[in-house]
């Protein structure tokens, strides 16, 4: 599974200084998406029990939260770190080769 394109997302944060996007993966998330985001620094929950299982990750600089089986996940972050979400992708990316 690959993150295969980024969209600003329609759940705007702007007026608190952070930007939104969404992450399109190559295919539905899935446990082992989910649990190679344990390598970024924060706070981590996944929440396995529910109906549609839910993660989030916080840290300082930005917050990852999505929906298992859903096709992407949005990563909301302060304004002007695109460049940080572009080494994020491709750190999600070479932990997910397939």
């Amino acid at each position: 599974m690959q993150v295969i394109s980024k969209r600003p997302s329609i759940e705007r944060c702007t007026e608190s200084g952070w930007d939104a996007y969404d992450l399109i993966t190559s295919l539905p998330i899935d446990d082992e998406l989910i649990d190679s985001l344990r390598m970024f620094e924060g706070s981590f929950l996944y929440m396995k029990s529910l109906k549609r299982p839910f993660f989030k990750l916080e840290a300082d600089l930005y917050v990852m939260k999505g929906v298992k089986g859903d096709p992407f996940f949005r990563v909301a972050l302060h304004r002007d770190q695109e460049a940080y979400l572009d080494q994020m992708i491709d750190q999600i990316n070479a932990a997910n080769k397939r």
